[in-house]
């Protein structure tokens, strides 16, 4: 993989990777929590219209039985669950109650079906992942356990610094041309200043890449391929937002991703629910509202 494409995918790892635990409601929902997996599971999504590769159809009767057939053949699996829409959909409204924009972008026939499934602890996972995938009626199959996401604690925007080389768009000196240079000391001193007048902001701190490639060994420690595959050269600068609860993180995203010399500004919240939304819920086109 190219250097600049490897740097993409490590940037949106690092934003995650600010991310240290749940977030505690101030009150508790008061219907019958829904749970329909745990994180030590493979989620085999069934195709819908708005998946990907499902040529804008529901996978069929049949294609589901195949794939349960498929996945109980295995020797390694211990367990296959059958998760119906309803009851998918269900356990999504529980779980993002208090979130309104999300709630309204996702119908209950947007949510597919699922299967999910236990296996062994020395079944090489990623390779279930993998034909899984390949099966028809299937849109998408997930490992939870290595695609796990918390919440920050609080909220927070991640505000990432053009590198030298960098081929993000954002980027870019013209159509077609590379950035061959990093933010510049002037376009610096312009992020500052707007982050510094961001309304509901506490507190922000500098991130160089010394320090991003820190916290990164020690959030993937597990993933030693991950670890050994990245730099320090791979990691983006970065100005990190602390806001006040119920602060407006959407509108502050948008105009630091805008500003000249920042790659890209996050909202880790909806970054965080994208990822749920993708690993739990196999919804890979929505809640994608107030990201930056």
């Amino acid at each position: 993989m190219k250097r600049w494409l490897w740097r993409l995918t490590v940037s949106a790892v690092v934003a995650l990777s600010g991310m240290t635990g749940p977030v505690v409601a101030a009150e508790a929902v008061p219907t019958p929590e829904i749970n329909i997996s745990d994180d030590g599971e493979i989620a085999v999504f069934l195709c819908t219209p708005s998946a990907d590769g499902c040529h804008k159809r529901y996978a069929t009767a049949k294609q589901r039985r195949d794939v349960e057939t498929f996945l109980n053949g295995r020797p390694e699996v211990t367990e296959v669950r059958f998760v119906s829409r309803a009851t998918a959909y269900a356990s999504f409204r529980q779980e993002f109650a208090r979130q309104k924009k999300v709630l309204a972008s996702v119908r209950a026939k947007d949510m597919p079906e699922s299967f999910r499934v236990r296996v062994r602890g020395a079944a090489d996972r990623t390779r279930i992942v993998l034909l899984a995938n390949r099966r028809p009626g299937v849109g998408l199959a997930v490992d939870q356990a290595k695609n796990h996401v918390d919440a920050p604690l609080v909220p927070e925007i991640s505000v990432f610094l053009c590198m030298k080389g960098s081929d993000w768009p954002a980027c870019a000196h013209g159509r077609g041309k590379a950035n061959k240079s990093a933010v510049t000391v002037k376009e610096r001193k312009a992020i500052v200043a707007v982050i510094e007048r961001v309304p509901g902001l506490e507190s922000y701190v500098y991130e160089d890449q010394r320090a991003a490639y820190r916290n990164f060994v020690k959030t993937y420690a597990d993933n030693k391929a991950l670890v050994a595959a990245t730099r320090v050269s791979d990691m983006p600068e970065s100005y990190r937002l602390s806001m006040r609860p119920k602060a407006d993180l959407d509108s502050p995203s948008r105009r630091l991703a805008r500003m000249p010399g920042v790659a890209q500004a996050y909202d880790l919240g909806c970054l965080s629910r994208k990822a749920r939304l993708w690993s739990e819920y196999g919804l890979q086109k929505r809640g994608s509202q107030g990201c930056g």
